[in-house]
């Protein structure tokens, strides 16, 4: 069924907080935030002992989402928030050589062009099964495929392979500068708005 019975639909699904938290606590770890992350799958199948860092890989690359430390707080962030700062100019610190920022952009021909999400399918009897994004412009002919333990529909994965997929892409440009004592609240997983020699740019924080 695509909507399923009202019993059923309501309780078909796994939030993505209570699946992360969950396998995290089974495994004795505590000190967790997983209040940011979204709707998750129907199901995930752990079949055999492995770390928390493995089981939660796979979901982090279908689900976008990073861990970072802060405070002594594991917390869970979806990728791709809002900005939470507007930076220019004016707030970065100049180093001893060389411009306020040094941008780094990856070579297209180092980017897949085509993403495969292996998944098991709840409408097909539980059949494994693949879904597949590609791009239609770009001079990248390699592809990505990762096999999830992930329990699904064949309309959700493949928006999760289209979302992998411009994430891979969206994350071929990085940015390298400094930021006065005063920036200090910013953590990792924050988005910031960068605007450098006319160009505004998002940025996620992803190391400090």
């Amino acid at each position: 069924w695509e909507t399923g019975h009202w019993l059923t639909g309501r309780l078909g699904s796994t939030p993505l907080d209570g699946l992360v938290w969950t396998v995290l606590a089974d495994s004795g770890i505590g000190h967790v935030d997983t209040s940011e992350l979204g709707d998750g799958a129907h199901g995930y199948v752990v079949d055999r002992p492995m770390t928390p860092r493995a089981m939660l890989d796979p979901l982090a690359l279908a689900f976008a989402f990073d861990a970072f430390d802060q405070d002594g707080v594991l917390r869970f962030r979806q990728r791709g928030g809002l900005p939470v700062a507007e930076l220019t100019d004016d707030d970065l610190v100049l180093p001893d050589d060389g411009g306020p920022v040094r941008l780094v952009r990856g070579q297209e021909s180092g980017l897949p062009r085509e993403v495969t999400l292996g998944f098991t399918d709840i409408g097909a009897d539980y059949l494994r099964a693949a879904a597949t994004s590609r791009r239609l412009v770009g001079g990248s002919s390699r592809s990505a495929h990762a096999d999830l333990a992930v329990v699904t529909s064949d309309g959700e994965a493949t928006r999760r392979a289209e979302i992998w997929l411009q994430d891979l892409w969206a994350g071929r440009e990085s940015a390298d500068f400094a930021l006065p004592r005063s920036k200090l609240a910013l953590a990792a997983g924050d988005v910031v708005r960068l605007n450098v020699n006319t160009r505004r740019r998002l940025f996620e924080l992803q190391e400090i």
